[in-house]
């Protein structure tokens, strides 16, 4: 049996084991939610339930030294087929001389590198020759793919085989080069508090706490404490797969100049665009949709006003999470919002000022552009992060938009590690000589994990809306 096999089995172990927690979890709320709840039968429950916990985690330790282990053997195996047998002689002491050999560990240069194809277009031009039976494109796609699996391990594998087809990773200075640029990006996203997609499945779990602990003052010696029993629930969340398509002339690929940079570039751009507009826009689990609404009505908006309102959704989080950090908080706005403020006066003082400004100000402009992150800081602590992917044709004159406290340690983004994209060329125009690029990865995200103290889901991040925010005039 080999590493592939062996995974394969763990990773079905911890699903098996997985589903046999939910289903546990499930027959424990039906129970506390009957009218007279067996005391024999929840506590049978619990001790099931903690130790299927105990399996689960020796389940994914188990899969986690399969996959260092993997990754280790790949490493080897790549380092060994970079060795060569040297000829070298030596004295034996009688004038003779004698060959020997030496083993030398030679160590060869990235088949796809910032410096040579800084743009990405031999990469992209292999892609598709690959696709067109160019042997010499295939076999340095493939050995990109075996530099990728030594350093990325079975993330490579399990992205590539999750698609149902066979795919390349593209190279991460790529990544880096193409996702600030142009469309709208992924601010929020770069903003959330970030964690690893499990190894396998299509669904992440959470524990979500239902009840709290109490404490108490003991009255009198030897009197029982206080004691509560602690209760939580799974929460999931879907695993979504971003995707995109664009078809290019068998012309442009054979004959165009400087075309794979567009086409690449216009890819991942818009992979970013989608993965951070979904996070913040889609119905029912984005993050306008779990938040909590504050409503600013004015016909004559002001900075300060807004400001008000913006500490109004401050004290709202704080409400919920009780222990906030200062710095855990920043505040989401479209560009144009943000320039507004730059653009109001209190006292004929600026709202926000530049460094080195006079202090008469209600906060600081960071000098930084859009594709920066944060843009500036409020009064109260909170940066200031732009993302035009937020929507500005709310209300009913459908010319507002909208600002966002966001609490970013409950903004949880699962993604692979590097955020690894995957491309391959198909030609279902072969009579058009089209040829398709595709590009997909993996993602899932939870804003609504906090409950209130009867267990029921409570919002913890705060949308400010309404007339005061309609498109600002300069």
């Amino acid at each position: 049996m080999n590493f592939a096999a062996l995974l394969k089995q763990a990773r079905d172990n911890v699903n098996a084991l997985i589903s046999q927690r939910n289903d546990i979890a499930n027959r424990f709320l039906e129970l506390s939610a009957s009218a007279s709840p067996s005391a024999e039968q929840i506590s049978e429950l619990r001790t099931a339930r903690a130790g299927l916990d105990e399996q689960i985690e020796t389940a994914r330790a188990r899969v986690t030294d399969l996959e260092e282990e993997q990754a280790r053997q790949a490493e080897l195996d790549s380092l060994q087929s970079r060795t060569s047998e040297v000829p070298q002689t030596r004295d034996v002491g009688d004038g003779t001389v004698q060959d020997r050999s030496a083993t030398q560990v030679t160590s060869e240069p990235r088949t796809y590198r910032e410096d040579q194809d800084p743009q990405g277009l031999q990469f992209l031009r292999d892609v598709t020759g690959s696709f067109l039976g160019n042997q010499a494109a295939r076999e340095r796609l493939n050995r990109h793919m075996a530099e990728e699996r030594v350093l990325r391990g079975a993330t490579v594998e399990r992205g590539v085989t999750t698609g149902g087809a066979p795919g390349t990773v593209v190279p991460q200075y790529l990544v880096e080069l193409y996702a600030p640029k142009g469309r709208p990006g992924r601010k929020f996203a770069d903003a959330c508090r970030k964690h690893t997609l499990p190894a396998t499945g299509m669904d992440i779990y959470i524990p979500r706490q239902k009840a709290k602990t109490t404490v108490a003052d003991q009255v009198s010696e030897l009197d029982t404490v206080s004691e509560t029993d602690y209760e939580d629930e799974l929460i999931s969340s879907r695993i979504r797969t971003a995707a995109g398509s664009q078809t290019i002339s068998r012309q442009a690929v054979d004959r165009g100049i400087g075309i794979e940079d567009i086409v690449l570039g216009d890819i991942l751009k818009a992979y970013d665009q989608n993965l951070d507009s979904q996070l913040i826009n889609r119905a029912t689990t984005g993050l306008l949709a779990v938040s909590n609404a504050v409503t600013y009505t004015d016909a004559d908006p002001t900075a300060l006003e807004l400001y008000a309102k913006i500490l109004q959704g401050t004290a709202n989080v704080e409400d919920v999470l009780q222990d906030l950090d200062d710095d855990d908080l920043f505040i989401l706005m479209r560009g144009r919002r943000y320039t507004w403020l730059q653009n109001q006066f209190t006292d004929k003082w600026p709202i926000l000022a530049t460094g080195g400004a006079p202090q008469l100000n209600l906060g600081t402009n960071a000098e930084n552009p859009y594709k920066s992150g944060v843009r500036g800081h409020l009064p109260n602590g909170g940066d200031i992060i732009t993302d035009n992917n937020l929507p500005n044709n709310l209300g009913a004159g459908t010319n507002e938009d909208v600002v966002v406290v966001v609490a970013r340690q409950e903004a949880h983004l699962w993604e692979d590690p590097s955020a690894p994209l995957f491309i391959r060329a198909d030609q279902p125009q072969a009579k058009k000589l089209g040829i398709d690029l595709v590009v997909w990865g993996y993602y899932a995200a939870v804003f609504n994990r906090v409950v209130d103290d009867q267990g029921s889901p409570k919002a913890v991040h705060q949308k400010i809306t309404g007339t005061g925010l309609v498109a600002p005039v300069f």
